[in-house]
């Protein structure tokens, strides 16, 4: 089904309004919303979503749904996702041209899963119900993580500097780097 435009703006609006009140208690009057189709394109193995030039280049967080392609929710739960603005968005990821149409490919994983009124990174089910991550805290100058408690996700959140890590304290760290 191909919408008209009007039925896109009343469907858009229907899903902005959806999460009004979530965008209402995260302090947020004017969100960057654009619901968006998640799909795995040619050659890799993780579902994305495309962002055109003119949204992505806002400088601004950009929320989302995943929905389908005529905009109804994919997800009973009507999750709520949030992209952080990577100033580098055009070295960082991937550019797909088709019919002269650019958009750029954000794996659905490096989206913030917005939950109970704050945002919390997307994790592995199974990881979350068998870490025992020791949280960091600065109240105490003698504590500190210990490099054996070091994860894959924590080294690439460091290297990659985005704040992707299960520990709080690392992202506010790479936040405020």
């Amino acid at each position: 089904m191909s919408l008209n435009p009007e039925e896109r703006r009343e469907r858009l609006k229907a899903l902005k309004d959806f999460h009004q009140e979530t965008f209402k208690s995260l302090g947020i009057a004017d969100p960057n919303f654009i619901p968006k189709l998640a799909y795995k394109y040619p050659g890799v193995t993780e579902k994305h979503v495309g962002f055109f030039p003119s949204e992505i280049g806002k400088g601004m967080d950009i929320y989302t749904e995943l929905t389908s392609s005529d905009l109804l929710p994919e997800d009973p739960e009507r999750t709520l996702y949030k992209w952080r603005f990577n100033p580098n968005y055009q070295e960082e990821y991937e550019a797909l041209e088709k019919d002269g149409t650019v958009r750029y490919m954000i794996p659905v994983s490096e989206l913030i899963l917005v939950k109970n009124n704050a945002p919390e990174i997307i994790i592995d089910q199974k990881y979350k119900e068998t870490s025992k991550v020791k949280e960091f805290s600065f109240a105490n100058a003698d504590e500190d993580a210990s490099m054996n408690e070091i994860t894959i996700r924590d080294y690439a959140a460091i290297m990659w500097k985005k704040p992707i890590s299960n520990k709080n304290w690392l992202n506010n760290l790479i936040n405020k780097s």
